[in-house]
């Protein structure tokens, strides 16, 4: 093999190989360094009180959502209203779900000072509340 097609061989790889390396690195550094998954799982429900406004209902959920942006123990939470059975009405209105990683993160967010002023600032509105927690499978 001449001098110029080693040179022009050398051209070609070394991008490739950069590119192994690289891919190598992110590989190892994804698998040493990836959070631990949500092992517990919280689902809590709201009941309004009868004439409770649209606009309390609304300022309870952007509230709740907040949590999340304002808590890291929160892994993954999402929201919505509940969905009655064969016309009935449902028990609750709105159900609110979210993940933690641990018993722990779990309780620190219970006992947060953001989660408590939420309840202060909400629970004239509700007329009985419903959380259960589960670990997650």
């Amino acid at each position: 093999m001449s001098h110029t097609q080693k040179k022009s061989l050398l051209r070609y790889l070394l991008p490739a190989i950069a590119l192994g390396v690289f891919a190598f690195l992110m590989v190892a550094y994804g698998s040493a360094y990836s959070p631990p998954k949500a092992q517990k799982q919280s689902i809590v429900c709201f009941k309004f009180k009868q004439g409770t406004s649209a606009e309390a209902i609304k300022n309870h959920l952007v509230q709740f959502q907040g949590l999340k942006r304002d808590l890291p123990e929160i892994v993954s939470y999402s929201a919505g209203n509940t969905i009655s059975e064969n016309g009935s009405e449902a028990e609750y209105d709105v159900m609110h779900y979210l993940t933690f990683r641990t018993d722990a993160e779990m309780e620190k967010f219970r006992k947060s000072a953001q989660y408590e002023a939420f309840e202060k600032s909400n629970e004239a509105n509700w007329e009985k509340v419903l959380v259960i927690n589960s670990e997650i499978k």
